[in-house]
């Protein structure tokens, strides 16, 4: 017999972005269950909103089927002893709840030896006991940012999210019997704030129509979709077009039930404010849309989201107008103020900037970034002048009211304020660029300068950072060291604009800039050592999204010539393809083999005798050997076609040489023979790592 499912936490309002990946959670975990105990059903359909995180199955059986279970007991030796059951053999069975007349002796399929063996068939348990034993536990281990513990009148001892106020969880009729956080589980839901139906025996059969007509659509994508279209419909109303927003979108429908689109008008004479300045105000202090008109303008036009449908929009939009005139209101007056006072002149006050307690002030930053621009122009691949101007204005918009009031506006203000200025276009673009990519997703600055901006500061941050012992962990990591990692990498890789820099050159220019400065700290060898480890992790996992495999992104790491990265990426996806292939995997094993027999030797010279060659095939690798070395140009395509044709000398030598001689000579020879092999290959990559 099979009913419908349904469980349903109903909480105060969880923060945007959170209850998406709770409602996950607990999807994966319920179906783990439910296949753990063998129990099959229809698709399971997930709901979540600020307020409810809800799974509901349409067809769930209510008993869990029978199974055989079988028992292995002691080995034959054990459990008789001549031909009659030892008192192990009868402890056993007893224990089981079965005789020994029950139990037969045979083979587990290793051939050893026989044991005793008996199958049993097992009930199977009422489902709604199963799950209301695995709930609690469920409900407790669910990821989320923060927990809580409250106090209402009744002692807790479980934590949430946020305070639970009620349950829901059903089995078509029968209720589940489990509590959590001091709530039974039952059968009533609550329908959205404002509905004057406020609670009632929620729907088993069809929760989400039951909810809708209480002003809750619970399918997040159904709510989504919703808001999209109301402000699609909206934007056409008024005449406008969308500044699309995915982020936002996203956000707004994790703060409503049963959203609806309101349109607000801010004062035009407003619009006179960059364009960046209103919609970042729009959107992180009011989750508001920005629009434009007809001719791609800034319009004074936009929307907010309300989770209500209200019986007077005018009335709230006049509110949202309220607001939103007055914030930006305080930006034009920041925006007017700022620029009285030039960039270059707020350099200085970057010296009361704080950087990070421990590692000096942002002015102590901006000088190491511009004394790294002007040593190493010409590797980073830009003008020198333009870039340490760049470099030397980029933080100064810090100190600005804008800025200030509006964090989220630093280096575009910062551009905006260079070209008022009378900066050139390199550097106040430059400025505005330099702190992207932000995301592991995000596209790299077009400008240069922006570029090498970028990858000096986090170099400079991480050596900062990781010398005062602020490495991330595996559930935290503060300080965003994991993005600045990623960030340098996407810089580094990029084959638009290259950096002709290694990684290690990179940091140990940092360092140097940070030794030279002597006003905070000195960066060790071994603090630049545990950098490049974090960054090679973080190359590893971003080898997918560079159409690479990871054993050939750590093959072309740990090349014994070091590159520039966008290099070792090139050569990363040569050997991607190349493992593919049957000479791929031959050349791979063969120098995992290589590798194996000199990690196994110690100590090994790569001095050859060619008087102590005394087999063909030895003879044959050795001129293969010293033709590729004697060509073997700086191009990896090239450079792997030459190892390529090694494969077949070097199958040769396997097959017919044994290395390990009993003449001590002519073994040391052949072992000098694979470490200048393998120190070739090395020039490339490590290929061994392929396999």
């Amino acid at each position: 017999m099979k009913e419908a499912l349904l469980i349903e936490i109903g909480v105060e309002e969880i923060p945007a972005g959170v209850a998406p990946r709770m409602g996950k959670a607990l999807q994966t975990a319920l179906v783990k269950v439910l296949k753990d105990a063998n129990i099959e059903t229809s698709e399971l359909k997930l709901g979540v909103t600020p307020r409810r995180l809800l799974l509901h199955i349409a067809q769930c059986p209510t008993m869990q089927a029978d199974r055989e279970q079988v028992i292995w007991g002691p080995p034959e030796n054990i459990a008789l002893k001549d031909g009659e059951p030892t008192k192990a053999a009868e402890g056993f069975a007893r224990k089981s709840g079965l005789s020994v007349a029950d139990f037969e002796f045979t083979d587990k399929g290793d051939g050893k030896a026989k044991y005793m063996k008996a199958t049993i068939t097992v009930k199977g348990k009422k489902v709604s006991e199963i799950l209301a034993a695995a709930m609690p536990d469920i409900l407790r281990n669910l990821p989320s940012p923060k927990q809580m513990q409250w106090q209402d009148g009744e002692h807790r001892v479980d934590s949430f999210i946020r305070p639970i106020r009620w349950i829901v969880a059903r089995l078509g009729d029968e209720v589940l019997d489990f509590s959590f956080a001091g709530i039974q589980a039952g059968k009533q839901s609550y329908a959205h704030r404002m509905c004057k139906d406020a609670k009632g025996d929620i729907s088993v059969e069809d929760p989400f129509a039951w909810l809708e007509t209480r002003m809750v659509i619970a399918d997040r994508d159904a709510r989504k979709a919703s808001i999209v279209q109301g402000l699609s419909d909206a934007a056409q109303a008024a005449g406008v077009s969308l500044v699309e927003d995915d982020e936002l979108v996203e956000e707004v429908t994790d703060l409503t039930e049963w959203p609806h689109v309101i349109t607000g008008h801010y004062l035009e004479e407003l619009l006179k404010l960059p364009i960046e300045v209103s919609r970042i105000e729009l959107k992180h202090h009011q989750r508001c849309f920005s629009t434009k008109d007809e001719d791609g303008n800034t319009s004074n036009v936009f929307f907010a989201v309300a989770n209500i449908k209200s019986k007077d929009p005018a009335m709230v939009a006049h509110g949202n107008e309220r607001v939103v005139n007055a914030r930006l209101a305080d930006a034009m007056f920041f925006f007017e103020r700022d620029p009285k006072e030039t960039l270059e002149a707020r350099v200085e006050k970057l010296s009361s900037v704080v950087f990070q307690d421990g590692l000096g002030m942002v002015g102590d930053q901006v000088r190491r970034l511009r004394g790294f621009i002007l040593d190493n122009a010409k590797k980073l691949g830009v003008d020198a002048n333009d870039a340490q101007r760049a470099a030397y204005l980029c933080k100064s918009d810090l100190t600005t009211g804008l800025v200030g009031e509006f964090p989220e506006l630093q280096g575009y203000m910062g551009s905006i304020y260079a070209n008022i200025d009378g900066e050139n276009e390199h550097v106040s673009t430059a400025i505005a660029q330099h702190y992207e990519p932000v995301g592991a997703n995000d596209l790299v600055p077009t400008s240069p300068i922006a570029k090498a901006i970028g990858v000096v500061e986090r170099a400079d941050k991480l050596l900062g950072y990781f010398h005062l012992g602020k490495i991330p962990t595996a559930s935290a990591d503060p300080f965003a060291l994991r993005r600045s990692a990623i960030g340098l990498v996407n810089l580094l890789e990029d084959k638009t604009n290259p950096i002709e820099m290694t990684l290690s050159q990179v940091l140990q220019e940092a360092a140097k800039q940070w030794n030279q400065q002597r006003v905070t700290i000195a960066i060790s060898d071994e603090t630049q050592a545990a950098v490049t480890n974090f960054i090679h992790e973080r190359l590893l996992g971003l080898a997918d999204g560079f159409m690479v495999s990871k054993p050939a992104m750590d093959a072309a790491l740990s090349a014994s010539v070091e590159l520039p990265l966008h290099k070792h990426l090139a050569v990363a996806e040569l050997l991607t393809k190349f493992a593919d292939s049957d000479a791929g995997q031959a050349v791979a094993a063969a120098n995992k083999r290589i590798a194996n027999i000199l990690k196994k030797a110690g100590a090994v010279s790569d001095n050859i005798d060619e008087s102590l060659l005394v087999e063909d095939a030895e003879k044959v690798l050795f001129a293969a050997l010293s033709k590729a070395e004697n060509n073997f140009p700086d191009v990896p395509s090239v450079q792997l076609d030459v190892l390529a044709g090694l494969r077949e000398p070097v199958d040769a030598f396997f097959d017919g040489v044994m290395v390990m001689a009993d003449d001590e000579a002519i073994k040391s020879n052949r072992l000098a023979l694979l470490a200048r092999l393998r120190a070739l290959f090395l020039r490339l990559a490590d290929v061994s790592r392929l396999v």
